[in-house]
């Protein structure tokens, strides 16, 4: 699942940069995206972690 968050936020990104929407919408990708995928990547970050120190 979080490999999901990972792919649609880049895919928010990639669609922020390439279309020509209307500003509000493109700012909602070009913002949103890197959000989706920094807390993505956060999160797989804390579950590895926390799988580490459980497995001890």
């Amino acid at each position: 699942m979080l490999m999901v968050g990972l792919i649609v936020g880049n895919l928010f990104t990639i669609l922020g940069l390439t279309t020509n929407l209307s500003p509000s919408i493109d700012r909602v990708f070009l913002f949103g995206g890197p959000a989706v995928t920094f807390i993505t990547a956060v999160s797989i970050v804390f579950v590895v972690l926390k799988m580490k120190r459980d497995k001890r």
